[in-house]
């Protein structure tokens, strides 16, 4: 099992924000704990990358759209997957 970097975390998370989700359906579909999702959600919110709704539900805001996007043009968020690809399997 490969583990995640931050960055990978945020932008899974803001993926999946895309539709407005709560904390429980965000920890199940980014496979974070509470304590993560606490945590990413705290920051993603204080640089409005994400907004809560009424319902208590946390939406991806355009500016998280926009920093998504410039996440995924860069060559390096798809770097750790292409390293993957070149290790054994076992």
């Amino acid at each position: 099992m490969v583990r995640r970097d931050r960055h990978d975390i945020v932008m899974d998370m803001l993926k999946s924000a895309r539709s407005a989700k709560n904390k429980t359906q965000l920890m199940k579909e980014v496979n974070m704990s509470f304590v993560q999702a606490q945590q990413y959600l705290n920051i993603a919110l204080k640089n409005e990358l994400v907004e809560m709704l009424e319902n208590h539900h946390y939406k991806t805001t355009q500016k998280g759209l926009d920093f998504l996007k410039k996440c995924e043009e860069c060559f390096l968020s798809h770097w750790h997957l292409q390293e993957r690809r070149k290790l054994p399997q076992k």
